[in-house]
């Protein structure tokens, strides 16, 4: 008995000492939640499909909550959800990484985000997406998808 507790013990700090060396491989490289350029890349539909934020054939997956493959694609005039972003109140905090958020609230109700500190005036419609709760406008900046909003 006490040799097989033994070696169980010997095998656990042998499992320790193991791990923890082949956990350190040298200093950590770059944060990849911080470099926004592969970030971008997945919203560009460069990324893995069906499990990045790209799903399907070039369809944004960013929270829609449905299959993206069920997405019909649909027009809306920029000038129109300008008009509607100028409506929305804007509640900005910062999360735990330092990274700033802006909650777009219209009439009471959480209708989309814009990540990063943007001016909502300089943002572009990138696409916008029927869903089962209204239109998903993905908004722009100089290319880049940084949020959304639900136009109902």
């Amino acid at each position: 008995m006490k040799k097989l507790l033994a070696g169980f013990m010997a095998l656990a700090v042998f499992g320790l000492v193991f791990g923890a060396v082949a956990a350190y491989q040298g200093t950590p490289g770059p944060n990849p939640e911080v470099e926004r350029s592969t970030a971008m890349a997945y919203a560009k539909g460069m990324g893995h499909g069906n499990g990045g934020m790209m799903a399907g054939e070039g369809t944004p997956y960013m929270g829609l909550g449905v299959k993206s493959a069920n997405l019909t694609e649909v027009s809306v005039d920029p000038a129109e959800v300008t008009d509607y972003l100028a409506q929305v109140s804007v509640e900005e905090f910062t999360n735990n990484r330092g990274i700033t958020v802006q909650k777009l609230v219209y009439e009471g109700d959480h209708v989309g985000k814009v990540v990063g500190d943007y001016d909502l005036t300089q943002l572009s419609v990138y696409a916008a997406y029927e869903t089962s709760n209204g239109v998903k406008v993905f908004l722009a900046y100089d290319g880049d998808i940084v949020g959304f909003v639900f136009m109902r």
